[in-house]
């Protein structure tokens, strides 16, 4: 067999073997590593909620979103959603979930503080922050703040539980790029370790709010790269291949308008880089 075929087979065969350990890897619904921080990732912001509601365990939650966007417009399925969840009902509550209105099903229990991290420095966009207090105006929560980064540091520690939601298309919001994630993910870190209570933590991608793929597979190599030299954390779970979800945001509509949905990382495993395959499988190895 000439070397040139043999390359081939055997980039073939490695990415049989991903798509083997992706299909065995841990779910949503997967206990994490004793003393390890719980973390997902994820293509869909909304995969956030189901996941949330499963590390909580019932418990109140304090929720850190790290995002371009509050998403915290309101969800006409809200009561749906609540009902669903009493009785246990994930999966059908799941598919109420979208990006841009995850969190309002979610308040006031679980979520009973909320702290959107909209930048990294200075005042918050004016606009952003009067739609975020709008929206949440009516919610019956202790806390909702707007905040930038360098602010994290004059929040005080909690003893329920934390929950750090992080959205990648931060790093293409205010100056931001792939090369800062180290940075904020550090200071992230930083706090979420003088937290007396349990934490969780979960990544999404938003392909869909990224100017192109090779921006989203950056993103995600970045993260993977940082995850693996932090010892803090239990082995990923993962969806950001493997789910799908129909958005109802502004921006979804805007591509159908065009004739096209908007695009995503769904079953796009084969086709990522090769240096993300090989963090992925490093990361399996904390099992």
């Amino acid at each position: 067999m000439k070397a040139g075929a043999k390359a081939l087979l055997s980039r073939r065969m490695g990415i049989c073997l991903f798509v083997f350990l992706f299909l065995c890897a841990p779910s949503a619904e997967a206990d994490s590593a004793p003393g390890k921080i719980p973390i997902l990732f994820s293509d869909h912001h909304a995969d956030h909620a189901i996941w949330l509601l499963e590390q909580a365990g019932g418990e109140q939650v304090s929720l850190i979103v790290i995002d371009a966007h509050a998403d915290t417009s309101l969800n006409d399925g809200r009561d749906r959603i609540r009902a669903y969840i009493r009785q246990g009902y994930y999966r059908e509550a799941d598919v109420l979930f979208h990006n841009h209105d995850w969190i309002h099903p979610l308040a006031p229990r679980p979520v009973d503080s909320l702290v959107w991290i909209g930048g990294l420095s200075g005042f918050p966009d004016t606009a952003k922050y009067q739609g975020f207090a709008k929206s949440t105006a009516g919610w019956d929560i202790q806390e909702r703040r707007c905040i930038t980064l360098d602010e994290l540091g004059a929040l005080s520690p909690g003893g329920n539980t934390l929950f750090v939601s992080i959205d990648l298309d931060f790093f293409y919001n205010d100056n931001c790029a792939p090369q800062d994630i180290p940075f904020v993910f550090d200071r992230l870190l930083d706090f979420s370790l003088r937290w007396t209570g349990k934490v969780v933590w979960a990544v999404c991608v938003s392909r869909a709010w990224l100017p192109a793929i090779e921006y989203a597979w950056e993103l995600l190599e970045q993260s993977l790269a940082w995850l693996a030299r932090r010892a803090e954390f239990a082995a990923p779970a993962l969806t950001v291949f493997g789910k799908a979800r129909y958005d109802t945001s502004r921006r979804a509509a805007a591509f159908r308008s065009m004739g096209i949905e908007a695009p995503g990382l769904y079953q796009k495993e084969k086709e990522m880089p090769e240096r993300i395959r090989q963090l992925l499988e490093e990361l399996r190895g904390r099992e």
